[in-house]
């Protein structure tokens, strides 16, 4: 007689939607719970609290106890998930405050209380291990990569070397070297020629608009807000290129964005980066203004632009949610000893 299966109770707990409204973390949350939740002899709770009391342990008595940002369950009989998506506070990369210092508590607290740590990149896990050496051997540390869900249309499009804008999405905080974008960007003298330059995510800091004044640039580099995933990818599609030239990223999810809706992608060659785009973008020192204003330049070749498109679109094939996912469900089972 066939055994029947054991169904594998999971808590996910929620807490990221109530500390921001956008964002990676919640995107990679949104995706992975959602199948996950659909998927054959698993029982899925969700849970959540309010965002003050974040750091108030739960008691949870499913098989596994996954949170979205760094809570745990004590005394129940769950084990314990946590995700590390970068190490940025521990690297002083992010602002210095209160909430940072709490964020970096809740974080080292997950990590070594956790029954399995996730990591989204080889990159990360090794950073992960650098800061916190004693991690080693203490519980199973897995790496599961980012999916996309950005995907090329059927039929595509005529070659878009010639669309006026350059684009550049994610935030601005230092760490993300925006104004490495800014200043190749500038050296290219695309801006001359009307190509503008297109940035996503919030509006500009006055501070911001008065470099780009004095720069003699302020119509010539904009910010759209609030861009939903629809014109995202209509963004992507018609860009000359995605600037990432960030100095740090836990993965990095644009450039496979990028990549999977057919954009040239001109990237930083440091961190997960690298790992992430592969041969299917120009790497760039992104320290470098010079090596990112060749880079930009070097577009302008339809034979560059098209092997640079075609790998693009056949390394996005390597990353899925769907994958993603399943990777995630075999942690759990790993974990509870199903």
């Amino acid at each position: 007689m066939r055994r029947k299966s054991h169904m594998l109770n999971i808590e996910f707990d929620d807490l990221i939607y109530s500390l921001q409204k956008s964002g990676g973390a919640s995107v990679y949350w949104c995706e992975i719970t959602s199948r996950i939740s659909q998927m054959h002899d698993v029982a899925v709770t969700k849970s959540t609290c309010n965002k003050r009391l974040r750091g108030i342990p739960v008691i949870s008595n499913s098989d596994v106890f996954h949170s979205s940002h760094f809570r745990f369950s004590i005394f129940g009989k769950a084990k314990n998930v946590t995700t590390a998506h970068d190490l940025i506070y521990e690297m002083g990369l992010a602002t210095n405050g209160l909430g940072a210092r709490l964020n970096l508590y809740e974080r080292k607290l997950s990590f070594f209380t956790a029954d399995a740590i996730i990591c989204i990149s080889e990159n990360t896990r090794k950073d992960l291990l650098q800061i916190y050496p004693a991690l080693k051997g203490r519980c199973p540390i897995y790496v599961v990569h980012h999916g996309v869900n950005i995907h090329l249309p059927s039929v595509m499009s005529e070659n878009n070397a010639n669309n006026p804008y350059l684009l550049y999405v994610g935030g601005r905080d230092d760490y993300k070297n925006f104004t490495g974008a800014l200043e190749g960007y500038l050296l290219s003298g695309l801006w001359r020629d009307g190509i503008k330059l297109i940035c996503t995510g919030k509006k500009f800091k006055e501070s911001e608009l008065k470099l780009f004044k004095s720069k003699g640039v302020e119509k010539m580099v904009v910010c759209e807000e609030h861009v939903n995933s629809e014109r995202l990818y209509e963004l992507y599609r018609n860009a000359y290129c995605l600037l990432y030239t960030s100095s740090y990223e836990g993965f990095g999810l644009p450039p496979i964005e990028a990549m999977s809706a057919g954009c040239p992608v001109i990237a930083s060659n440091i961190s997960s980066i690298s790992e992430i785009v592969g041969d299917a973008g120009i790497l760039i020192n992104p320290l470098s203004h010079d090596d990112i204003s060749k880079a930009i330049l070097l577009l302008e070749s339809d034979e560059i632009r098209n092997d640079l498109i075609n790998k693009g679109i056949k390394r996005s094939q390597l990353f899925s949610w769907d994958k993603s996912a399943e990777s995630h469900f075999k942690v759990y089972k790993e974990i509870a000893k199903l």
